[in-house]
């Protein structure tokens, strides 16, 4: 199963430089993760590209920080506000990555898109969309 995420666009950078390696999430998907394509939010309001997930680590916020801190493409303070109040977090291992050369307008993948507040599971292969 494939997976939306909305992204900021600092965060979206990292990843396609490979300066991230991780991409933290407070929920873990209930299904097995083929590919992630991501939604970079405001401002190109865009999916830009995919990554592919070797892993997914869950633990503790100290945990997790600990395991990912160097490849995590966030700072500490950053790190811990976002994961403030929660007893579990998760670690995406970002494989592969491509990003679309141009981004796809969401409207063409998805009829009445809306930006994932987490995260939506989809059917399908946008990358086969980008080639027709």
């Amino acid at each position: 199963m494939n997976v939306l995420l909305s992204i900021k666009p600092e965060f979206v950078e990292k990843i396609f430089s490979g300066e991230k390696r991780y991409e933290f999430r407070k929920r873990k998907p209930k299904e097995p993760v083929g590919k992630v394509f991501v939604y970079e939010c405001h401002p190109s309001k865009s999916i830009v590209g995919w990554f592919s997930v070797s892993r997914i680590h869950s633990g503790s916020p100290d945990e997790i920080w600990e395991r990912c801190k160097d490849s995590g493409g966030i700072e500490e303070e950053r790190y811990v506000s976002y994961c403030r109040g929660k007893k579990i977090v998760h670690a995406f291992e970002i494989d592969k990555t491509f990003r679309f050369d141009p981004p796809m307008n969401p409207f063409d993948a998805f009829r009445d898109f809306k930006p994932p507040q987490d995260f939506v599971y989809f059917d399908g292969d946008m990358t086969r969309t980008r080639l027709d």
